[in-house]
């Protein structure tokens, strides 16, 4: 195993569907992943304890955030699906070899648009607008490899490459 130390994002970009998107801001908070859980309890339990339901997560959303008001953070109010592409450069240090490296980290993000906060006007200031928009897919590669796909309208939850609900859907 190569004695690699991630560091940090050197840059990113991020875009909508069809081009990039101008104007964002310097940073995107990426979702909570917290799962629905529902609570475990009787005879032959001592107490009770909270059991996960594999893929199912509670609501998730993504902010969009645009240093001024401007076309592209409109069309987050169109009534649509939306699709966010982050493509970032991570670099990490590798020990062995004395030398910095840079991998290649795509973020897919697919939902529907849930509000814009136009933010506020001051002289000399960003607007510091946000889009918001419902996740109902995301899609985590790093390298090309596949670590994270949750789809919650087709029944996909995939970690590092294993299909967890695959199971699941041949059930029903």
């Amino acid at each position: 195993m190569a004695n690699t130390i991630p560091e940090k994002v050197v840059n990113f970009n991020v875009y909508s569907d069809v081009e990039k998107l101008i104007g964002v801001a310097g940073e995107v908070t990426m979702p909570d992943f917290e799962a629905m859980t529902e609570t475990i309890s009787g005879a032959g339990i001592l107490g009770e304890y909270e059991s996960a339901t594999p893929g199912h997560f509670s609501s998730q959303s993504i902010e969009i955030p645009f240093r001024t008001i401007s076309d592209s953070s409109f069309r987050f109010l169109e009534n649509k699906g939306q699709t966010i592409v982050l493509r970032a450069a991570q670099q990490s240090y590798d020990v062995a070899g004395g030398k910095t490296s840079v991998r290649p980290l795509k973020i897919t993000i697919k939902g529907t648009s849930k509000g814009l906060n136009l933010g506020k006007v001051a002289v000399g200031a960003p607007t510091e607008t946000t889009a918001t928009i419902e996740i109902l897919y995301i899609k985590i590669q790093e390298n090309g490899t596949t670590l994270l796909e949750l789809d919650k309208l087709n029944f996909i939850y995939v970690i590092n490459g294993t299909d967890l609900l695959e199971d699941v859907r041949n059930a029903i």
